[in-house]
């Protein structure tokens, strides 16, 4: 829930009542605790004094209340489908933004035990009927072979395969030289036939530092010496004829 000072959460009392409402039965009771200041926000003020009935609002004790500042809301779902708004309680939820109207007008907690009792409504007790039947697991073999989720996940299974073919259309640059070895792609046996070749890419990695020359208004120059990565790419390969050779 929302703290005094926070501002990202400050929505979150209300959504969760109205999550909870959706499942609390008619006539069943509700326990709402949240901020003492966050009751008088007009959507929340607005939807307990209409949807409950039977209504309590009591706030902490003083030994805990100045440590949390909460208040407790006790009602009851009401059962009929028109409802209107009790105004007396409406009115009372958008004063508790005020620490002092909650200090002199909220019932303590403590001073309501053993006055007043809200009863708990019992739950469904009949279970509805539903039937099954056994199956033998050897019918749903070949629909689970067959279907697609199985195939797909199949697929997703397998090891990826790189998979060249055919000849550049352009000269390959030194960026993607170095992606295909990053990818092991010009590593190993490549080809077939007369194009079978054996391959050893290599990437070289080194620094080179280059001066940069500033000339200022007054006549005097400053000198800023930038070291950069140069990364140059090395492969050997193995013709079918035993010719070897390297290119830089």
């Amino acid at each position: 829930m929302k703290g005094m000072e926070d501002s990202q959460t400050e929505r979150k009392e209300w959504l969760e009542l109205q999550r909870n409402f959706r499942y609390l039965a008619p006539g069943g009771i509700l326990i709402y605790v949240i901020p003492s200041y966050r009751f008088s926000d007009k959507k929340i003020a607005r939807f307990l004094s209409l949807q409950f009935e039977d209504c309590g609002i009591l706030r902490f004790s003083d030994e805990d209340y100045d440590d949390f500042r909460q208040c407790v809301f006790i009602g009851k779902k009401k059962k009929s489908m028109h409802k209107t708004v009790n105004q007396k309680l409406h009115d009372f939820l958008l004063h508790m933004d005020s620490e002092e109207f909650v200090a002199n007008k909220v019932t303590k907690i403590n001073h309501l035990v053993g006055r007043h009792q809200w009863k708990v409504p019992p739950g469904l007790q009949r279970i509805s009927t539903f039937y099954t039947k056994l199956e033998n697991k050897h019918n749903f073999y070949e629909g689970i072979r067959n279907s697609k989720g199985l195939t797909g996940l199949i697929e997703r299974s397998k090891p990826k395969q790189l998979k060249l073919g055919g000849k550049p259309i352009l000269p390959l640059n030194q960026g993607q030289m170095a992606l295909l070895l990053a990818s092991g792609a010009i590593n190993g046996v490549i080809g077939d036939g007369d194009d079978l070749h054996i391959v050893q890419g290599l990437e070289i990695v080194s620094k080179k530092t280059s001066d940069e020359v500033h000339k200022h208004e007054n006549g005097s120059k400053t000198v800023v010496s930038k070291t950069r990565t140069h990364r140059d790419v090395s492969v050997k390969f193995i013709t079918p004829d035993g010719l070897i050779r390297k290119l830089v």
